[in-house]
């Protein structure tokens, strides 16, 4: 490409995005600015203006008519595409919790004839995200590890259907599909029916504790279930954890040193291997010495076999895709939770005399 039809190119850009910023805030058949009034706006000459207007009928946006004016179309809908937007922290890499949930959806839009596709939502604002769907056509989305609901609340007055998947915040404006409150209380009760008094909680709060609110919760809910069981709580059997788990040696220690130790602790899946190493390095015996239970999957085998809580992320694409065909057929649906289940292994065992 030579310097002139670089400069070309540019200017047409600039006046394409002009235009976009015009298009935003106009309903269908609505007017646009005039050509005087784009050349004057961009600095452009007529020529430039009239290829970006090209470039905006071409994509389905515009329609040009040369007594009328320039109008906003709507464009043509996408009735068997859905868009899954995510803001997952998790690991995509084959065999994760996410990625088998995503899978699963994936399979179940294809046999259903639907194209699904997966789209990490970044940055952007919601009417950025929306603006990008409504060109393209979509009308039909599934928001999923949304950090806050404006993304919902401004999606579900631009979209035919729109739906939360497992939303970080606690709003309850959009139909949601959410985390099971009930884990902490669940783990809980399993470990006081074996004999454990001595609990303790390692807390993942990533870098920024703002972004896990449905991990804070569970703590709160240790704190009240230890209170209100009149169970004493030593400080140093409560960590938090950041992303990379470069700290956790420091907690694991004052964990093991702490007189009395705790019997059991309750632990993010994500510690795992972090844990077993940890206690292969101070001679610490999983199952015997302290348990071990996990409030979340993982991908990996540990040695001996994790007590875990855990979703099964098979059973919520199914759910999910249930209450998004509802919603799609115009049923009116209630947002509802997760199931959980205790996959019993060998780190927890009965200290019942």
């Amino acid at each position: 490409m030579n310097n002139s039809n670089g400069i070309r190119d540019r200017k047409v850009k600039k006046v394409i995005e002009y235009l976009a910023n015009a298009l935003y805030p106009l309903a269908p058949e609505e007017r646009l600015p005039g050509f005087r009034t784009i050349m004057k706006e961009t600095g452009t000459g007529r020529r430039t203006v009239g290829h970006a207007l090209d470039h905006l009928v071409a994509d389905g946006l515009i329609k040009v008519d040369p007594k009328k004016g320039i109008f906003r179309i709507k464009p043509a809908e996408k009735t068997d595409e859905i868009r899954l937007l995510h803001w997952s922290l998790a690991s995509l890499e084959e065999g994760s919790f996410i990625s088998i949930l995503f899978e699963n959806l994936l399979k179940k839009a294809a046999d259903s004839g639907r194209k699904l596709t997966i789209e990490n939502a970044g940055n952007r604002s919601p009417e950025e995200i929306a603006d990008e769907l409504i060109k393209h056509g979509i009308s039909n989305c599934i928001l999923s590890g949304a950090m806050n609901s404006d993304f919902g609340e401004f999606l579900q007055r631009k979209m035919n259907v729109c739906m939360e998947l497992l939303p970080r915040h606690s709003a309850n404006k959009v139909i949601a599909l959410r985390d099971s409150p009930e884990m902490t209380v669940l783990q809980f009760n399993y470990l006081r029916n074996l004999g454990y008094s001595r609990i303790g909680y390692i807390h993942f709060c990533g870098d920024d504790i703002s972004l896990y609110p449905v991990q804070v919760m569970r703590l709160l809910d240790y704190y009240r279930l230890m209170a209100e069981n009149h169970l004493y709580i030593n400080p140093d059997w409560v960590f938090h954890c950041t992303a990379r788990y470069t700290d956790l040696e420091e907690g694991f220690q004052k964990i093991i040193s702490s007189v009395p130790m705790p019997q059991v602790l309750i632990v993010p899946g994500s510690a795992l291997k972090y844990l077993y190493n940890l206690c292969r390095k101070y001679k610490i015996k999983i199952g015997r010495d302290i348990a071990i239970f996990s409030c979340d999957n993982s991908n990996e085998k540990f040695n001996p076999e994790v007590t875990m809580i855990t979703n099964d992320p098979k059973n919520i694409a199914e759910n999910c895709w249930q209450m998004f065909n509802a919603l799609s057929h115009g049923e009116e649906i209630k947002s509802c939770y997760t199931k959980l289940q205790i996959r019993i292994g060998q780190t927890v065992q009965s200290i019942k005399k």
